[in-house]
């Protein structure tokens, strides 16, 4: 197992990045007028700005230093194994494995504003960026999302140019506007090594000497050439950067350097679109045995296909007797491998389709079909969380042939099917019964010329008179279109909620078309219960849902929250999506218990609100230096009020509050010049409007506000029952256990009396990967064993004492600070938090231990005090009949280089802490 950019993330406090690479909130949040990003959207803009930061942090200024030295370090620190993998392409690249659905090319757009953001701000080198995407229809979908993003006139309008006009632009230096960014977009798979032609370029014309900012969607994707064109694509962004963007991730480069990993299985797990269940027979009907094909076999797995969908429609009409806004009109996907000759795939699968249009049906092979699907349907379970899928047998069991005729074939009699053309599209064939007036079917393949010619020779052709696409129209719930059948022409670049059914007829065989099978998928898992909302009916929230009425639906929509995947080799799909688990991972969370003495003590922990009194009353003065005080005060007097709030979308009060003062602010010696007045002027303003934290109340700990114990997972599977068993022995006896790895690690398994849950576990001072959420960080490993060996001290001056490790990525437990690099709140978590009473009260005590060389603990003691300390004393505060006081300690063994203002906020043992609350006394 290799560690990946987002395992090094996850250690990179954001909160830590000084101010200049912090975007506004409108930034990360907004994407125009009526749309807002998803918090997981948001989160991988974060990521972005994180990996950024490590790249370039050490570069800019100190050109002794190469660009990524410092990232590479931190991925040799992890994993040398990784490193190896990143010197072959270099540390200049991350992805974004985001499920298909997830709405990634809004990221992509904002994630263009964000590159132009940190170059104006110089945090970044300046230099051109790159939109490259490997089909036609999914640059017409990136172009929508940029002219929607423009439309909103939030910010600099991205200026889209073919990068067949670089040499051209570049040499005219065309910049329309001023608030424009240049973004230059081709077709990844058009690259060609010889002279450019009229669609055709020469990466050599445009190559910029590696200066681009190159963003990837799907372009990974390719035929036999797509080493050569990953290549082009690292060239390009040589002393650059390299974007990657996909939904299946399944090169081991791609996935140590996927940055945010919101793919398939984590989308689904998240709430969002519909989960999978792959049907446990084979479809063998349409492949040959014995060198023939088994009729009954072929027509049997078309029936179920029906006979499953229809069930669904049913479930769909009950809902909407309630409300007809609910969920989509389902669909059945079938792909198939081959499509042109008589013998293919798709003909074999349209012949059955139409003999039960005319009810040629092989004797009893319906009721055959209906049985074989009820008992499938009792052991089905969904991939990834293995959940039952509850199928109703009995509901199943009471579909008839003429449910089949009406919820497919929209008819209530068998008969012919007649064809339908689109004039000039050579694209599609509609089929329609002759009992319907409503079309049914839709072939959509790369050329139908030869169907028309020999498959459809002695149909009745009918040519619409609308001359419109009805594939452009599929995802409307007007459509009539109940089965969509195809090939690879589109397996992407298309969006629909609609398909319920994925029929794979001789594809997915092969380990080889791993890709294919992901991306098809990700076709048919986009869901949208009420408009404009992506989870699944019971993640949404309150004023999202009517909460009666999911109660009164509950039986019906689980069928349409299910993707039903038939295919040829029923395992190797499963393995294939099952496959993006990068690796498979154990949850121990389940074995580890709290603490029972836990429940007989009152564990208090400090709660905050939001004061109606800004920060700047407070007269915490803006770092600011002398020159950029000059420059800003200049552009507030140079722009009126109403361009300000227009500008910088504040509001009048705040820019009347700015302005003030402003002009009574004075520069620090200490603060480093921006020279960047514009985004100064932006920052204030979020400064002048930013509400102060204050103490509310002291809350009894519940469940939900240290649960990391709960998240701890092995990732290394041989060893997973053997340190399992370890940990429930411990529980079991009482005591400590030690647990060595092969590898030489070693694993300390703790039953601590006085700590919040059983057992805790640490490392022997190493740094172990692949089991999360234990203590494993130098300093928190000593301290822990100091409190062992000095235990009896506090076991003597307090009647109960208990602690826990606390987690700052999963616990809720923090204290709000005021963080200076930002200009804006923050939250320090402690490693450690101790509840102690005597007969001098009740104490609640932070501990962390930190190297003396860390400087931003100074920020954080000053929001200590600022809730918790008076007079240079800890406040006493009285609630639920007792004294109480709150302290903070950092713990590590040289104070002398501590300045004199924080020494006392430093011990160096565990002997100290009683003598500390005693010291008011």
């Amino acid at each position: 197992m290799n560690t990946t950019l987002e395992d090094i993330l996850k250690e990179t406090d954001i909160d830590g990045i000084p101010h200049l690479w912090h975007p506004q909130d409108k930034t990360v949040k907004q994407f125009s007028r009526d749309k807002n990003l998803f918090r997981f959207q948001q989160d991988a803009l974060t990521n972005a700005i994180k990996t950024l930061w490590l790249y370039y942090t050490h570069d800019l200024g100190h050109q002794d230093k190469k660009p990524g030295g410092y990232l590479e370090s931190l991925y040799r620190f992890r994993d040398s194994n990784s490193t190896k993998i990143i010197n072959k392409f270099g540390a200049n690249r991350m992805g974004f494995w985001m499920a298909t659905g997830s709405g990634k090319t809004l990221v992509i757009v904002k994630l263009i504003e964000l590159i132009n953001l940190l170059m104006e701000r110089k945090r970044i080198p300046k230099q051109d960026i790159m939109f490259l995407v490997y089909r036609e229809n999914l640059l017409d979908q990136f172009k929508a999302h940029v002219d929607e993003y423009n439309s909103s006139g939030f910010g600099k309008v991205i200026n889209l140019i073919d990068l067949q006009e670089y040499e051209q632009t570049k040499n005219e230096n065309a910049i329309p506007f001023s608030d424009t960014v240049n973004v230059f977009h081709y077709r990844a798979d058009l690259f060609v090594e010889k002279q450019s032609t009229a669609k055709k370029i020469n990466p050599a014309s445009c190559d910029n000497n590696g200066n681009w900012y190159v963003l990837l969607d799907e372009a990974h994707k390719g035929d036999s050439g797509d080493s050569k064109l990953q290549q082009i694509y690292s060239d390009f962004a040589r002393n650059g950067f390299l974007f990657n963007f996909s939904a299946t991730f399944v090169d081991e480069v791609d996935i140590v350097t996927c940055a945010y990993n919101f793919n398939l299985e984590k989308f689904i797990e998240s709430g969002f679109g519909k989960k999978i269940c792959v049907l446990g027979k084979d479809v063998l009907g349409f492949r040959k045995r014995d060198g023939i094909f088994q009729e009954e076999d072929k027509q049997k797995i078309v029936l179920k296909s029906l006979i499953l969908y229809t069930y669904i429609k049913q479930h769909l009409q009950k809902i909407r007797k309630h409300n007809n806004d609910l969920y989509h009109n389902p669909l059945l996907l079938s792909i198939v491998n081959t499509v042109t000759d008589k013998g293919s795939d798709l003909r074999m699968f349209f012949s059955e389709i139409e003999k039960i249009a005319q009810g040629n049906i092989r004797s009893n092979l319906f009721a055959s079909a209906r049985a074989e699907l009820v008992k499938e349907g009792k052991g089905l379970c969904y991939i990834f969380d293995n959940q039952n899928i509850n199928i109703d047998g009995k509901a199943l069991s009471g579909i008839e042939y003429e449910h089949v005729l009406k919820a497919v074939f929209n008819t209530e009699r068998q008969g012919r099917i007649e064809v339908i053309k689109v004039p000039g599209n050579n694209q599609e064939i509609i089929f329609k019964m002759q009992t319907s007036p409503e079309p049914f079917a839709l072939i959509r393949i790369g050329n139908i010329s030869g169907w028309v010619k020999e498959i459809l020779a002695n149909y009745e052709f009918t040519e619409r008179y609308d001359n419109k696409s009805i594939f452009d129209k599929i995802n409307e719930d007007s459509s009539s279109i109940n089965i969509l059948m195809g090939s690879r022409t589109f397996y992407e670049g298309w969006d629909s909620n609609r398909p319920n059914i994925i029929l794979f007829i001789n594809i997915g065989v092969r380990k080889d078309s791993k890709k294919f099978i992901l991306q098809a998928i990700g076709r048919g898992v986009r869901i949208e219960p009420i408009k404009n909302q992506r989870k699944r009916l019971r993640g949404l929230i309150s004023g999202e849902i009517d909460h009666e009425l999911t109660a009164r639906i509950k039986k019906d929509f689980l069928s349409l929250e299910t993707l039903f995947v038939f295919g040829t080799d029923a395992a190797n799909l499963k393995e294939v999506i099952t496959s993006l688990k990068p690796e498979r991972t154990f949850p121990l969370g389940s074995v580890f218990i709290i603490n029972p003495d836990a429940k007989n003590k009152q564990l208090l922990i400090p709660a905050y609100m939001k004061s109606e009194e800004l920060i700047s009353d407070e007269q915490q003065n803006y770092l600011i230096s002398e020159d950029d005080l000059c420059e800003t005060k200049n552009l507030f007097n140079a722009l009126s009020d109403k361009i300000m709030v227009t500008k910088y979308d504040c509001s009048p009060q705040v820019l009347r509050i700015a302005r003030k003062k402003l002009g009574e602010m004075k520069h620090d010696k200490k603060a480093s010049s921006i020279r960047n007045p514009e985004f100064l002027a932006e920052r204030l303003l979020d400064y002048y409007n930013l509400r102060n934290r204050k103490f509310d109340k002291f809350n009894e700990l519940t469940s939900e506000d240290i649960v990391h114990f709960k998240h701890i997972t092995f990732r290394k599977s041989p060893r997973h029952d053997e340190i399992e068993e370890k940990i429930r022995n411990v529980l079991s006896e009482k005591k400590q256990s030690s647990f060595a790895f092969d590898s030489g690690e070693k694993l300390n398994i703790k039953y601590l009396t006085n700590h919040y849950y059983h057992p805790l576990i640490t490392s022997n001072e190493d740094k172990i990967e692949y089991l999360t959420h234990i203590i494993d960080v130098e300093s928190e490993v000593k301290f822990i064993k100091e409190l062992e060996a000095d235990i009896n001290t506090l076991n003597k001056k307090f009647s109960w004492w208990m602690f826990s490790k606390l987690d700052e990525t999963l616990d809720k437990i923090y204290i709000p600070y005021y963080n200076w690099a930002q200009n804006g709140y923050a939250r320090f978590h402690p490693d450690f938090i101790f509840w102690l009473e005597n007969k001098r009260g009740y104490h609640i005590l932070f501990i962390d231990p930190k190297g003396t060389e860390h400087t931003s603990y100074q920020h954080k003691v000053e929001g200590y005090e600022k809730f918790f300390g008076e007079a240079g004393k800890e406040k006493t505060l009285q609630e639920y009949g007792k004294d109480i006081r709150v302290y903070l300690r950092f713990f590590g063994s040289d104070k002398s280089k501590v300045p004199k203002p924080y020494k006392n906020y430093w011990i160096s043992a565990v002997s100290e802490i009683p003598e500390i609350l005693d010291e008011r006394n």
